[in-house]
């Protein structure tokens, strides 16, 4: 009887190394897959097509526009941060000057936001556009669907802030983008130097996106038992949870003026998340949500310019 026990205690042991062995294996690919999702080299350049698609010329665009080329340190984990300081007609090199940040999306870099960043221009405001986390010449190891990404962004509204204290200062980011900007508004003292946001197509929760991607991928083992098992690794790797990049919860109690833009077309970051983080905001005076019914992901722009140009501009006079 006790040979028996025995028996049966060394099998149970048995598949409970296994067990944890398999666990930590899918949790390390699904960690690696979640934070390794572009590298600097497959986003270092435009393409041809992109400008033809946004009708625009790039070369003019740099003939006609003066651009500084900034780069500072991470206060975060000192990788640097290539970026773009474009400065309005007329600001003739002058930071103090009302400006907009913008936050690309993955795939990205700083130089796909330079349709947005005309419009911005041709309003009178500088607009900074800058490489998020592992894209063009932003070096930063893991893309983490906003969470580190958010201390990018706070360190280059801290540096246009400490130029232009007394201007309007703003945020623009699109999908991914739209997440590291929403993400760093938990941040009450990064809030208290802003004056409006705009969030084209926002990712709203990490953890979704994570498991939307396993669902895809039809893997067969269930959906829920890799997400914990990815969320365990990334906790390990990175000091958080999934959980702790939601966008929804950090941006609740927000006070400056937010524009949020989505489609019922999209199928990259479906309509219900910008739906989620326009509910999640208390302060009903402050926020506006923009929705199309036929958009695809981040093409708002390019199907509805008028449109999209009047929804900015209505923001921007809740703030002049």
């Amino acid at each position: 009887m006790k040979k028996r026990t025995k028996i049966f205690l060394i099998m149970i042991l048995v598949v409970l190394v296994l067990f944890v062995g398999m666990s930590y294996f899918i949790g390390t690919q699904v960690f690696m897959g979640s934070t390794q999702l572009v590298t600097c080299e497959e986003t270092s350049k435009v393409k041809d097509s992109f400008w033809d698609k946004y009708n625009m010329d790039y070369d003019v665009f740099c003939d006609t526009y003066v651009i500084e080329k900034v780069e500072i340190a991470s206060t975060f984990d000192g990788h640097m941060i290539p970026a773009d300081y474009i400065y309005a007609p007329g600001a003739d090199g002058n930071k103090d000057n009302p400006t907009v940040i913008l936050v690309h999306g993955l795939g990205g870099n700083r130089y796909t936001n330079y349709p947005v960043a005309e419009m911005f221009l041709q309003k009178g405001y500088n607009v900074l556009t800058y490489d998020q986390r592992s894209s063009n010449e932003n070096t930063a190891q893991y893309t983490t669907f906003g969470y580190w990404e958010k201390y990018d962004l706070m360190d280059y509204i801290d540096y246009v802030y400490s130029y232009a204290p007394e201007q309007v200062i703003g945020v623009w980011g699109t999908s991914f983008g739209g997440a590291t900007t929403g993400l760093a508004m938990a941040d009450k003292d990064v809030e208290n130097k802003l004056d409006f946001l705009i969030l084209d197509c926002p990712v709203s929760d990490m953890k979704w996106m994570v498991e939307d991607e396993m669902r895809k991928m039809d893997i067969g083992l269930p959906i829920s038992y890799m997400t914990f098992c990815g969320n365990v690794i990334n906790k390990i790797e990175l000091g958080f949870c999934y959980d702790d990049a939601n966008v929804c919860d950090a941006i609740s109690d927000i006070e400056i003026p937010v524009l949020i833009i989505n489609s019922e077309a999209d199928m990259l970051t479906p309509q219900f998340m910008g739906q989620d983080i326009y509910d999640s905001i208390q302060n009903e005076d402050t926020k506006m949500i923009w929705t199309v019914t036929d958009s695809e992901h981040t093409a708002i722009w390019l199907d509805y310019n008028w449109e999209y140009r009047e929804k900015v501009q209505e923001l921007l006079n809740c703030v002049e």
